[in-house]
This record gives C-alpha cells, sequence and structure tokens, in this order.
C-alpha cells in the first residue's frame, strides 16, 4: 500500500480534487432536497385541478304520449305535428354536428321488447343487449351498415318507445344519446288513470247497517 508522504504532488493533488468534487456535489443535493420534491408535488397537484368537471346545461321535454327525457341546451326540436301515424316523433338535430337523435313512440302488437326486437326485419342480424329505459326492460341495438346507429327500445304497455341516434359525429351524438336515455321516464298512463275511473265507477258502495234493530 503506498503511504500518503510517499505520494507524488500530482496525484496527490487529484485525489484531493476528487474528494472535494464528491463533498460539493453531495452537499449541493442534501440542501436542494427540498425544494426538488416540493416542485414535483406542486405539478403533480396542478395537474389534477387544471380541468375541474363541469355540469351540463340541460333542457327537459316532457311528451304528451307519456314520457320525459332530458337533453343538452344547444340542440333544435322537431316535434313533427305532421306525423299523424306515431303517437310520438320528436328529432333532436344540431347545425354543427352531423347526425341526429329521434324518440319514437309506435303502435305494436308485440308483448316483451325481445319479440318486438325478432319482429324488426332492419334489426334482425344487429348486436343488442339488455339495459332498461325508464325503468322498463329494454334492448339496446347498435347497427353498423348502412349508417350507424344506437337504439333503446322499450314497451310501455302496447306502445313501443324508441331513442334512434344515428352517429354520424359519434363523439357528440353518443353525448347527446347517454343524456337522454340515462334521463327518460314515464308518466302515469291515460289508461292506467282511465281504468282506475271506471272501476272506482263500477263499485257499489258498502252495504249500510240497518239502523234499527229487531225486536223479538
Amino acid at each position: 500500500m503506498v503511504e500518503w508522504g510517499s505520494m507524488t504532488k500530482k496525484k496527490k493533488l487529484i485525489i484531493s480534487g476528487i474528494i472535494i468534487c464528491v463533498i460539493l456535489i453531495s452537499g449541493i443535493l442534501f440542501f436542494n432536497r427540498q425544494r426538488i420534491f416540493f416542485q414535483k408535488k406542486v405539478q403533480k397537484t396542478t395537474e389534477v385541478n387544471a380541468s375541474p368537471t363541469t355540469k351540463e346545461d340541460v333542457v327537459t321535454w316532457d311528451d304528451p304520449a307519456g314520457f320525459s327525457f332530458q337533453y343538452p341546451k344547444g340542440l333544435t326540436v322537431d316535434k313533427h305535428d305532421e306525423d299523424t301515424e306515431n303517437y310520438a316523433h320528436v328529432e333532436l338535430t344540431n347545425a354543427d354536428h352531423k347526425g341526429r337523435v329521434i324518440v319514437w313512440a309506435k303502435d305494436t302488437t308485440a308483448t316483451t321488447i325481445a319479440q318486438w326486437l325478432k319482429s324488426e326485419k332492419g334489426l334482425k342480424d344487429t348486436t343488442s343487449i339488455d339495459t332498461t329505459l325508464g325503468g322498463n326492460e329494454a334492448k339496446k341495438i347498435i347497427v353498423k351498415e348502412p349508417k350507424k346507429k344506437q337504439i333503446t327500445a322499450t314497451l310501455d304497455e302496447d306502445i313501443v318507445v324508441i331513442v334512434e341516434t344515428e352517429l354520424d359525429d359519434e363523439e357528440f351524438w353518443q353525448r347527446v344519446n347517454d343524456t337522454i336515455v340515462g334521463s327518460f321516464s314515464f308518466s302515469t298512463s291515460k289508461k292506467d288513470e282511465t281504468a282506475g275511473g271506471a272501476s272506482a265507477a263500477n263499485e257499489e258502495p258498502p252495504a249500510e247497517a240497518d239502523e234499527e234493530e229487531s225486536i223479538e
């Protein structure tokens, strides 16, 4: 082992310089560690708060056919008063986004939504999954040709209610579709009210007890 005193002056300077550099670098890292870690934490916090969630403005549509739903503000609504064949034909469009949503209410002889789907010739080869619409059992159908659509359909007594969304501008109209389907609800049907009134009218009033007691 070479003793320190036997080393040349040049070697002593090199070793001393290395030791001094190590001490300086260690000191710099030690005294700046809090500032470095603090900057990282601040950066992460800023990224999380950079895009706060905003609530979308919506409008409520209350239809005479016995249902209601909400849709994003800014859409144009055409209720197609000229359509005398269907109970409801509500079309929602936007001039800046190609596509649309149509909410239908039509007569049907089907007793289940699965039966209705089988009876629709244009939907036989489509993919469908079970879902709900307004609390009722429903089917969500994906149509790919000739135009991409998403259809959500359910039965309300003997009426089929359909939310048909044309996904030309898919990101925009998918958001509109989800808002409509998620907020969809049915009101008390006129048939239920009529049936309840008729039943009440046909009921005989309860027999009154005889006020006079028979004397033997």
